[in-house]
Protein backbone atom coordinates (compact mmCIF):
# COMPACT_ATOMS: atom_id res chain seq x y z
CA UNK A 1 0.00 0.00 0.00
CA UNK A 2 2.99 2.26 0.42
CA UNK A 3 4.30 2.24 -3.09
CA UNK A 4 0.71 2.77 -3.81
CA UNK A 5 1.03 6.28 -1.36
CA UNK A 6 4.29 7.07 -3.22
CA UNK A 7 3.00 6.93 -6.68
CA UNK A 8 -0.19 9.34 -5.29
CA UNK A 9 2.75 11.88 -4.07
CA UNK A 10 4.12 11.78 -7.42
CA UNK A 11 0.69 12.74 -9.01
CA UNK A 12 -0.24 15.39 -6.74
CA UNK A 13 3.73 16.86 -6.92
CA UNK A 14 2.99 17.63 -10.72
CA UNK A 15 1.05 21.50 -9.82
CA UNK A 16 -0.20 22.03 -13.13
CA UNK A 17 -2.79 20.06 -15.54
CA UNK A 18 -2.98 20.23 -18.99
CA UNK A 19 -6.08 21.22 -21.81
CA UNK A 20 -7.94 18.61 -23.25
CA UNK A 21 -8.50 18.70 -26.46
CA UNK A 22 -11.98 16.22 -26.39
CA UNK A 23 -13.20 16.89 -22.79
CA UNK A 24 -15.73 19.56 -22.74
CA UNK A 25 -15.40 22.84 -23.09
CA UNK A 26 -15.66 24.33 -19.73
CA UNK A 27 -13.69 21.55 -18.27
CA UNK A 28 -10.95 22.59 -20.34
CA UNK A 29 -10.81 26.68 -19.43
CA UNK A 30 -10.68 25.52 -16.40
CA UNK A 31 -7.68 23.52 -16.50
CA UNK A 32 -5.98 25.95 -18.55
CA UNK A 33 -6.34 28.57 -16.26
CA UNK A 34 -5.25 26.58 -13.21
CA UNK A 35 -2.49 25.65 -15.17
CA UNK A 36 -1.18 29.19 -15.68
CA UNK A 37 -1.67 29.97 -12.02
CA UNK A 38 -0.08 26.78 -10.79
CA UNK A 39 3.25 27.18 -13.39
CA UNK A 40 3.49 30.51 -12.00
CA UNK A 41 4.62 29.86 -8.53
CA UNK A 42 7.47 27.99 -10.12
CA UNK A 43 10.14 30.20 -10.69
CA UNK A 44 13.84 31.03 -9.70
CA UNK A 45 12.39 31.72 -6.00
CA UNK A 46 11.37 28.30 -5.77
CA UNK A 47 8.13 27.34 -4.14
CA UNK A 48 6.99 25.22 -0.93
CA UNK A 49 3.35 23.21 -0.50
CA UNK A 50 1.96 21.99 2.73
CA UNK A 51 -0.21 19.12 2.44
CA UNK A 52 -1.98 16.82 4.08
CA UNK A 53 -2.33 13.01 3.06
CA UNK A 54 -4.93 10.48 3.55
CA UNK A 55 -5.63 6.99 2.65
CA UNK A 56 -8.00 4.64 3.31
CA UNK A 57 -8.25 0.65 2.15
CA UNK A 58 -11.09 -0.91 3.54
CA UNK A 59 -11.59 -0.11 7.10
CA UNK A 60 -7.48 0.53 7.57
CA UNK A 61 -6.85 4.18 7.14
CA UNK A 62 -3.17 5.98 7.32
CA UNK A 63 -2.83 9.70 7.62
CA UNK A 64 0.38 11.84 6.93
CA UNK A 65 1.43 15.25 6.01
CA UNK A 66 3.67 16.13 2.94
CA UNK A 67 5.67 19.20 2.96
CA UNK A 68 7.14 19.51 -0.51
CA UNK A 69 10.08 22.13 -1.82
CA UNK A 70 10.12 23.00 -5.64
CA UNK A 71 12.69 25.04 -7.86
CA UNK A 72 12.12 24.67 -11.42
CA UNK A 73 13.38 20.89 -12.18
CA UNK A 74 14.88 20.91 -8.67
CA UNK A 75 12.41 19.21 -5.92
CA UNK A 76 12.92 17.63 -2.65
CA UNK A 77 9.90 15.97 -0.21
CA UNK A 78 9.18 14.93 3.20
CA UNK A 79 6.38 12.71 3.86
CA UNK A 80 5.65 11.31 7.62
CA UNK A 81 3.22 8.33 7.46
CA UNK A 82 1.61 7.14 10.65
CA UNK A 83 1.04 3.16 10.01
CA UNK A 84 -1.25 2.33 12.85
CA UNK A 85 1.68 2.61 15.85
CA UNK A 86 4.63 3.33 13.52
CA UNK A 87 5.42 6.41 12.10
CA UNK A 88 7.54 5.88 8.77
CA UNK A 89 9.48 8.56 7.64
CA UNK A 90 10.71 9.19 3.16
CA UNK A 91 12.24 11.80 1.45
CA UNK A 92 12.44 12.17 -2.00
CA UNK A 93 15.12 14.72 -3.30
CA UNK A 94 16.56 15.50 -7.42
CA UNK A 95 19.17 17.76 -7.74
CA UNK A 96 18.49 17.81 -11.63
CA UNK A 97 21.74 15.25 -11.69
CA UNK A 98 20.99 12.82 -9.11
CA UNK A 99 17.66 11.49 -7.35
CA UNK A 100 17.53 9.93 -4.08
CA UNK A 101 14.51 8.59 -1.94
CA UNK A 102 15.40 7.49 1.74
CA UNK A 103 12.80 5.27 3.69
CA UNK A 104 13.13 5.15 7.64
CA UNK A 105 13.04 1.76 8.81
CA UNK A 106 10.02 0.70 10.84
CA UNK A 107 11.93 -2.66 12.25
CA UNK A 108 13.97 -3.04 15.25
CA UNK A 109 17.49 -3.87 14.20
CA UNK A 110 17.48 -2.58 10.63
CA UNK A 111 18.48 0.50 9.16
CA UNK A 112 17.34 3.20 7.20
CA UNK A 113 17.25 2.74 3.42
CA UNK A 114 18.49 5.39 0.92
CA UNK A 115 19.11 4.76 -2.44
CA UNK A 116 20.59 7.34 -4.94
CA UNK A 117 19.93 7.40 -8.48
CA UNK A 118 22.54 8.59 -11.54
CA UNK A 119 22.11 9.53 -15.69
CA UNK A 120 18.31 9.89 -17.35
CA UNK A 121 15.87 8.88 -14.71
CA UNK A 122 17.21 11.23 -12.14
CA UNK A 123 16.96 13.95 -14.24
CA UNK A 124 13.33 13.46 -15.13
CA UNK A 125 11.09 15.98 -12.74
CA UNK A 126 8.22 13.96 -11.85
CA UNK A 127 7.90 16.26 -9.10
CA UNK A 128 7.93 19.59 -10.91
CA UNK A 129 5.44 21.47 -13.02
CA UNK A 130 5.41 18.57 -15.89
CA UNK A 131 1.61 18.65 -17.01
CA UNK A 132 -0.08 15.77 -16.32
CA UNK A 133 -1.90 14.49 -19.65
CA UNK A 134 -5.24 13.44 -18.30
CA UNK A 135 -6.32 13.00 -22.18
CA UNK A 136 -3.97 9.96 -22.54
CA UNK A 137 -4.71 8.52 -19.19
CA UNK A 138 -8.76 8.32 -19.25
CA UNK A 139 -11.48 9.06 -22.29
CA UNK A 140 -14.03 10.66 -19.79
CA UNK A 141 -14.31 14.05 -17.72
CA UNK A 142 -17.06 15.52 -16.10
CA UNK A 143 -16.97 18.48 -13.53
CA UNK A 144 -19.16 20.03 -10.74
CA UNK A 145 -19.45 22.93 -8.54
CA UNK A 146 -18.89 22.16 -4.73
CA UNK A 147 -18.70 25.18 -2.99
CA UNK A 148 -16.16 27.03 -3.36
CA UNK A 149 -14.50 24.38 -5.76
CA UNK A 150 -14.63 23.16 -9.35
CA UNK A 151 -14.39 19.26 -9.00
CA UNK A 152 -13.33 17.43 -12.33
CA UNK A 153 -13.51 13.88 -12.11
CA UNK A 154 -11.60 11.34 -14.68
CA UNK A 155 -12.64 7.80 -15.19
CA UNK A 156 -12.35 5.26 -18.12
CA UNK A 157 -8.69 4.72 -17.68
CA UNK A 158 -7.25 3.98 -21.23
CA UNK A 159 -4.08 1.71 -19.69
CA UNK A 160 -4.12 -0.98 -17.25
CA UNK A 161 -1.66 0.91 -14.51
CA UNK A 162 -3.72 3.80 -14.49
CA UNK A 163 -6.08 4.22 -11.50
CA UNK A 164 -10.20 3.59 -12.04
CA UNK A 165 -10.64 7.01 -11.11
CA UNK A 166 -9.11 10.62 -10.38
CA UNK A 167 -10.68 13.46 -8.64
CA UNK A 168 -9.19 17.41 -8.81
CA UNK A 169 -10.04 20.17 -6.72
CA UNK A 170 -9.87 23.65 -8.02
CA UNK A 171 -10.46 26.69 -5.91
CA UNK A 172 -12.77 28.71 -8.04
CA UNK A 173 -12.04 32.33 -6.78
CA UNK A 174 -7.81 31.68 -7.86
CA UNK A 175 -7.79 28.71 -9.68
CA UNK A 176 -5.48 26.98 -7.39
CA UNK A 177 -5.50 22.96 -7.24
CA UNK A 178 -6.12 22.13 -4.18
CA UNK A 179 -6.99 18.54 -3.73
CA UNK A 180 -6.03 15.48 -5.91
CA UNK A 181 -7.23 12.36 -4.83
CA UNK A 182 -7.21 8.53 -6.72
CA UNK A 183 -9.74 5.13 -6.38
CA UNK A 184 -7.73 2.07 -6.91
CA UNK A 185 -7.94 -1.57 -6.32
CA UNK A 186 -5.12 -2.10 -3.31
CA UNK A 187 -4.41 -6.26 -3.25
CA UNK A 188 -8.16 -6.45 -3.79
CA UNK A 189 -9.60 -4.05 -1.53
CA UNK A 190 -11.10 -0.57 -2.49
CA UNK A 191 -8.71 1.83 -1.50
CA UNK A 192 -9.12 5.92 -1.63
CA UNK A 193 -5.83 8.22 -0.76
CA UNK A 194 -6.55 12.16 -1.31
CA UNK A 195 -3.72 14.73 -1.12
CA UNK A 196 -4.94 17.97 0.30
CA UNK A 197 -3.08 21.49 -0.26
CA UNK A 198 -3.30 23.21 2.77
CA UNK A 199 -0.58 25.97 2.30
CA UNK A 200 1.29 27.65 -0.51
CA UNK A 201 4.36 29.32 -0.01
CA UNK A 202 6.66 31.39 -2.70
CA UNK A 203 10.27 31.27 -2.08
CA UNK A 204 12.75 28.37 -0.87
CA UNK A 205 16.48 27.90 0.10
CA UNK A 206 18.37 26.24 -2.46
CA UNK A 207 20.06 24.07 0.81
CA UNK A 208 17.13 21.98 -0.26
CA UNK A 209 18.10 20.89 -3.00
CA UNK A 210 21.16 19.16 -2.56
CA UNK A 211 21.74 16.00 -1.37
CA UNK A 212 23.15 16.56 2.10
CA UNK A 213 24.80 12.88 3.90
CA UNK A 214 24.64 14.23 7.11
CA UNK A 215 20.76 13.76 6.80
CA UNK A 216 21.10 10.11 6.29
CA UNK A 217 23.56 9.20 8.75
CA UNK A 218 22.05 5.72 10.04
CA UNK A 219 21.12 4.92 6.35
CA UNK A 220 22.11 1.62 4.53
CA UNK A 221 23.07 3.30 0.77
CA UNK A 222 22.93 1.84 -2.50
CA UNK A 223 24.10 3.78 -5.86
CA UNK A 224 23.13 2.91 -9.27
Amino acid sequence: MMKKIILVLVAAMMVTTSALAQFPDNVKEVLKKCNEKMASYNTDAGVVFDMNMKAKVSILSVNGTVKSYVKNKKFFNIMSVKLLTKSVNYEIGCDGEQKWTYKSSVDEGKKDSLIITKATEATKNDYGTNNKDYEKEYSKAKMKEVGRYYEITFSGPKKKDISKKTSIKIDKENYLLREFSIDEDMAGFAGKVTMTITKITKGCSDNWFKLDMNRYKNAAVVRR
